[in-house]
């Protein structure tokens, strides 16, 4: 009777090295699905992330699995069987959360600045001479790779599996980010014995607090602006702003007051409470509280309004939609002019 020979990890490696750089075009697609499903079968998007959060476990157990492979003959390509695996999972998570930032960053801010970081460190995980020859075979660099995956997949994940807020999201991401970068700073660091390694563990806890004090530049994945306008009231029936303007005089804006409108997304369950905040000539003049539910498809309709203006009122203004944590969502600016315009 003739056996069926199981392939051997060489063959599997080969395969592999065949077809591997689909996984990032595959994790992009099934990202852009999670956004769109996100509002209409949550249940899909769960699922497409549910793995997400194990993607630096094959590194905390990659040199156990190198040493069992040295022992045995039909396992020799292990090793670089577990490099393409460990590349697929940092694509994996790169390019799934991808198009969540490209779609709630606001360009013309500090984001900007991590959503092009992003990019670039996605791209490198596709290009082979730079992954291979610049971080897999260097270990603190790789630890590092696997502690931006681990927060920008916390950061995405969480609202949508557990209904974190953005700011609970965000915290535990950070501490993700901490906990894994700390491989790395031992990595990086000389052979000091036990300093070594408080000092690692020193900055990596240094790397959260740097983290929080940048939380202005990181996109909240799962909230996002789909409109926001300036306008002089807004319907109680329908909910939709009225009159709206980009320029107003300082005595109608006196009289009627300023309504800000804010149509804002957010995954099914989750309970957020977020600020309008009024800016006149770039100081902060009001900070009004909101409280949003996420899960309506056309976003949860929430505004403000102001009606005690400085004096004087007249110049630019900007109401930012943030985070209790200060990230930004979205923003409108519009100006108010000393005297009515009579042309």
């Amino acid at each position: 009777m003739s056996t069926r020979a199981w392939p051997r990890s060489d063959q599997i490696a080969a395969l592999w090295h065949q077809w591997r750089h689909v996984v990032a075009l595959l994790s992009f697609a099934a990202g852009v699905a999670s956004f769109v499903l996100i509002q209409r079968q949550e249940k899909v998007a769960q699922a497409l992330v549910i793995l997400l959060p194990a993607s630096w476990l094959l590194a905390l157990l990659e040199p156990w699995l190198i040493r069992i492979a040295e022992r045995r003959r039909l396992l020799r390509a292990t090793p670089l069987l577990l490099s393409y695996l460990g590349q697929a999972l940092h694509q994996e998570s790169l390019f799934f959360t991808l198009p969540f930032f490209l779609a709630t960053v606001t360009w013309a801010s500090a984001q900007a600045v991590f959503v092009g970081g992003l990019i670039l460190v996605a791209l490198v995980s596709i290009v082979d001479p730079l992954y291979y020859g610049a971080i897999a075979g260097h270990r603190a660099r790789l630890w590092s790779f696997h502690a931006l995956a681990g927060f920008v997949t916390t950061l995405t994940a969480a609202p949508m599996l557990w209904q974190l807020t953005t700011t609970e999201s965000l915290l535990l991401a950070l501490t993700c980010a901490g906990a894994l970068s700390t491989p790395a700073w031992w990595h990086a660091l000389p052979r000091w014995g036990l300093l070594r390694g408080l000092l690692a563990l020193n900055a990596g806890a240094a790397l959260i607090g740097c983290g929080w004090m940048l939380r202005a530049a990181v996109p909240p994945a799962t909230l996002w602006v789909s409109g926001i306008t300036a306008a002089r009231s807004v319907d109680a029936d329908t909910r939709e702003p009225l009159g709206r303007f980009e320029r107003i005089d300082a005595a109608t804006a006196r009289t009627d007051g300023i309504v800000v409108w804010s149509s804002i997304h957010a995954p099914r369950g989750l309970h957020e409470r977020i600020e309008h905040r009024w800016l006149h000539n770039g100081r902060t003049v009001d900070v009004i509280e909101l409280d949003i539910t996420g899960g309506r498809e056309a976003g949860y309709r929430a505004w403000s309004r102001k009606a005690a203006l400085p004096q004087p009122a007249d110049g630019p203004w900007e109401v930012r939609v943030e985070t209790q944590s200060g990230q930004l969502i979205g923003r409108v600016r519009f100006g108010i002019d000393a005297v009515a315009d009579v042309r």
